[in-house]
């Protein structure tokens, strides 16, 4: 009967020390399913941001485009003057630059404040 019950013991301590070792699937798929959350959470985080620059870059294409039709300036200038008031020139000085009246560079300048914010 001892041998039985010393027998029984070995049995039941070689089975938890087997369970131990063993890997408990539901923890592998548990972190496989955070990772892949992770991933679609920076995929969709770099995608909004490249939205937000993308409607950034359109607004102010669109703008400049609208606003030089208007006045009859092409879109080239349009965008260097905006470019040259960004850095800081002022209104009379592009003029001079780009060989067009200050009201021109004032119009464009008013029309994009949007953009320039």
């Amino acid at each position: 009967v001892e041998i039985a019950i010393i027998a029984l013991f070995i049995v039941s301590i070689a089975l938890i020390a087997f369970s131990y070792s063993q890997r408990d699937p539901m923890k592998d798929v548990e972190q496989e399913l955070e990772t892949l959350q992770l991933s679609a959470m920076q995929e969709i985080y770099k995608l909004k941001k490249k939205m937000t620059v993308l409607e950034e870059e359109l607004l102010e294409t669109n703008l400049v485009i609208r606003k030089a039709k208007s006045s009859g300036i092409n879109q080239k200038i349009a965008k260097q003057i905006i470019s040259k008031y960004n850095n800081g020139m002022s209104a009379e000085a592009i003029a001079k630059a780009e060989h067009v009246s200050v009201e021109d560079v004032n119009t464009i300048i008013k029309d994009n404040e949007k953009v320039l914010v």
